[in-house]
């Protein structure tokens, strides 16, 4: 009985199929979100301790936040020289306020705009909206309203649109309805942020580690390509 031969006209094209798919499974799916985005930084405050900006440059850091200052009164004391270093350094640089839930929102824009006064800012203002580190003890609404006025007051100010960052519960709480307008900064620890909104960056990571920085930073990346990158850095204004 004479046997068949075997067809192997489609086994090299199946077999690069299925070897393209594994690993565009394995980038797409399991790897660090630092190699599934193009563009990636850190966000830093007076906790972190002392940075060698050169250094962070180094580690090809695309973009930091930093803390600019929190509530009423606090600024943060790193702020400034982060700033200039880093820019120095040539890192385009971001400034955040932490929102409090129990101090007016003028107050605290007045506090945020202080602290920022003077500086060329790279990225878009940033709030930061969480229930850690807050204590609530007032109405859900009265906070919103709060955060309105927070957001109003510093977007006519800088003429620039706030960004948001915040996690999962308090955007679904505080942020969904009443900011619809505004790119989110989602902090996920899951393998892909799922919130009813795009985002605009990440912060998947809290325990960071890189040379020249004394304590641990938050990594993060950017929803975009280079080209996206640009254009966001370009046209941060509303």
């Amino acid at each position: 009985m004479r046997k068949k031969k075997r067809n192997n006209h489609y086994v090299l094209p199946i077999a690069l199929f299925i070897g393209t798919l594994a690993v565009w499974i394995v980038v797409r799916f399991i790897s660090d979100p630092h190699h599934r985005y193009l563009i990636w930084g850190i966000d830093v405050s007076s906790h972190t301790g002392n940075i060698d900006w050169i250094k962070v440059k180094e580690q090809n850091v695309d973009f930091v936040i930093i803390k600019a200052s929190e509530g009423a009164t606090l600024k943060d004391k790193s702020f400034r020289d982060n700033v200039k270093r880093a820019q120095e350094a040539g890192i385009p640089v971001g400034a955040y306020h932490f929102f409090n839930f129990n101090r007016k929102g003028t107050t605290q824009a007045h506090n945020f705009l202080n602290a920022i006064d003077g500086l060329k800012i790279d990225l878009p203002p940033v709030v930061d909206v969480e229930e850690w580190g807050n204590v609530v003890r007032r109405p859900r609404k009265q906070i919103i309203a709060d955060l309105i006025d927070f957001v109003k007051l510093v977007e006519n100010t800088t003429g620039q649109k706030i960004l948001i960052y915040t996690n999962k519960d308090t955007f679904k709480w505080y942020i969904s309805d009443a900011f619809p307008e505004n790119d989110i900064w989602i902090c996920s620890f899951d393998h892909t942020p799922n919130i009813d909104k795009p985002w605009t960056f990440w912060q998947y990571h809290h325990e960071g580690r890189l040379k020249g920085v004394q304590g641990k930073v938050d990594f993060n990346v950017f929803y975009g390509n280079t080209i996206e990158w640009k254009q966001y850095l370009n046209n941060k204004k509303r």
